[in-house]
């Protein structure tokens, strides 16, 4: 899988996150590693939202969480 950023002012967050867990749930370590890191930079520009870096790593656990 190649990593392909998304644009980071998506149209829709709703979206945008749903792309970014799909993704991250389907990418290997290196990846998820740069998908994170967008996260964080998505999180810090929208301080009121729910953290996506938390949605990333909670839908990884699966079943567990």
């Amino acid at each position: 899988m190649s990593l392909t950023l998304l644009p980071f002012r998506p149209s829709s967050d709703a979206e945008y996150r749903t792309a970014m867990i799909r993704r991250y749930l389907g990418a290997n370590f290196t990846v998820q590693v740069h998908l994170l890191a967008e996260a964080v930079d998505y999180d810090k520009a929208n301080p009121g939202a729910p953290s996506l870096v938390d949605e990333l790593r909670g839908a990884s656990l699966g079943d567990a969480a």
